[in-house]
């Protein structure tokens, strides 16, 4: 490190160096990412205001081979999984029109138990997990969602096909 000055209310010049590090190597394409661990598509309906996240969510989900649909609000959610009966709805809880958990108490009282309802919130504590539960959601994930937590809940959902109603602890939560 170098310190120059030309004196007193002139500033000063400080001069620091660095080694440089190598770039790092890019990391390997994974291969779970290019079609469903099981070999199975879903039908997966994703409810989600926010733009970004929907798009990111659509895209993720069809690199990995899934048919995707979407929907913004709450009302537009329980038509759409009315309408396409997926076999996932992946439900973020802040909707506007009306919230996640009322999206998830119409599917299960029209649809019942057949569509698995994964809920997407920001709000993480044991008692949001659970009101995502009584609600009728069989899954509960803290956004950011991790990708790979993601499909690893997909993947659940496709060995809970048929299942009860009964809510399962999805991974990442």
């Amino acid at each position: 490190m170098d310190a120059v000055s030309a004196g007193a209310g002139h500033g000063s010049t400080f001069t620091v160096r660095l080694p440089a590090l190598a770039a790092p190597a890019a990391p390997a394409p994974r291969a779970a990412a290019a079609a469903p661990s099981n070999g199975a598509s879903r039908r997966i309906l994703v409810v989600e205001d926010n733009t970004d996240a929907r798009e990111m969510l659509r895209h993720l989900l069809n690199v990995a081979g899934h048919e995707v649909h979407e929907a913004a609000d709450g009302p537009g959610g329980l038509e759409a999984a009315l309408r396409l009966h997926p076999d996932i709805a992946l439900v973020d809880v802040g909707l506007p029109g009306f919230d996640g958990y009322q999206l998830a108490r119409g599917v299960r009282g029209s649809a019942g138990p057949s569509i698995y309802l994964v809920a997407l919130t920001g709000y993480g504590q044991p008692d949001d997990r659970r009101r995502a539960m009584d609600a009728g959601f069989d899954a509960h994930l803290v956004k950011p969602v991790n990708p790979d937590a993601l499909l690893a809940a997909i993947q659940t959902a496709g060995h809970a096909a048929g299942h009860t109603g009964e809510p399962t602890s999805a991974p990442g939560d």
